[in-house]
């Protein structure tokens, strides 16, 4: 599969059809059930070559959950595709059904966050990294542009337990490429820096990029973490950065409570106390275009800057 160019505006949900379909091609066991949405996931270009592997349950996200759940047991790997924002109404189905069994199913929620903005609030998935967070052994992943799920999908595929993945709607310019490493669990410093660290995940990390090399014009040196495995979290690499910078800023498409902003709070709390402040939604969002969206809300380029030059002036003031 060929990478995109940097700079290139690719919606995560179109890059991740394509490198689904290629790992499909070499596993077998790779099969879809989705609730309707597999062309806005898209799919259709595998469920036209495998349609005996492509299930579509209606509108039904529960039962969709159910059968993934017994094809797990047959030996599939099966993936649960919907949006994001539908997947709530699917816990108890997969406490009961994929948790308590322990079962290897990987459920994609695309339309993360507000990317979905056009549709408005009842379309954005602004609860789901809280939420799958907290199921033993299911890890969560959250991309940050196109080219990353290239290296994640057949990383996800082979990955021994569940798995909760995050894509996003909007094209956004890539900002990986085909050496950019990715490995579950493992965090990536995407820029170097030693007066503050910016830990996000999702298109964020592009924003935090951006942000930085503004800072760096006013002689601020921020490093960007891209913590694209919320859990398991990289305990080591956060902390690190956090004991040379000794501040930290938390960047995320999601409500502030329980997504990254939150674990990244328990890493710090357990291994070293660090000032810290969490950027992402605190209440409901609005309808409208992506980045008039993300301004309100407060999870674009402007805000990162302001809040850590908030930030640095505490820390001066502390220090």
């Amino acid at each position: 599969m060929k990478y995109y160019k940097l700079g290139e505006p690719v919606a995560i949900r179109k890059a991740f059809g394509e490198a689904f379909y290629q790992a499909a091609k070499k596993d077998s066991k790779l099969v879809v059930v989705t609730a309707d949405l597999g062309g806005s996931l898209t799919l259709n270009k595998f469920w036209q070559t495998f349609p005996n592997r492509y299930f579509n349950c209606g509108v039904a996200e529960q039962n969709m959950i159910g059968i993934t759940a017994g094809l797990a047991i047959q030996g599939f790997t099966p993936f649960a595709a919907s949006f994001g924002s539908f997947l709530t109404r699917t816990l108890d189905h997969v406490r009961q059904s994929i948790g308590h069994n322990n079962l290897n199913v990987k459920i994609v929620g695309s339309h993360g966050g507000v990317s979905n903005a056009k549709d408005g609030p009842s379309a954005h998935a602004l609860e789901d990294l809280a939420m799958f967070r907290t199921f033993p052994q299911m890890a969560v992943v959250v991309m940050a542009d196109a080219n990353q799920i290239i290296k994640a999908l057949p990383a996800i595929a082979k990955y021994p337990t569940s798995v909760y993945l995050r894509l996003y709607r909007e094209p956004l310019p890539v900002f990986t490429d085909k050496n950019t490493p990715f490995t579950i669990g493992k965090a990536n410093i995407l820029r170097s820096g030693t007066d503050i660290s910016l830990v996000a995940c999702g298109p964020q990390v592009g924003f935090c990029l951006e942000a930085a090399g503004k800072l760096a014009k006013q002689s601020i040196s921020a490093e960007v973490i891209d913590c694209h495995t919320l859990k398991p979290i990289d305990v080591k690499t956060i902390t690190a950065s956090a004991k040379k910078t000794q501040a930290v800023i938390t960047v995320e498409d999601h409500y502030i409570d329980g997504g990254l902003g939150s674990a990244v709070a328990e890493v710090l709390s357990e291994n070293h106390p660090t000032p810290m402040k969490r950027i992402g939604l605190t209440d409901f969002s609005t309808t409208g275009d992506y980045h008039d969206v993300i301004k309100k809300v407060g999870i674009d380029t402007q805000t990162i800057i302001k809040t850590v030059k908030k930030i640095l002036i505490q820390k001066k003031k502390s220090s």
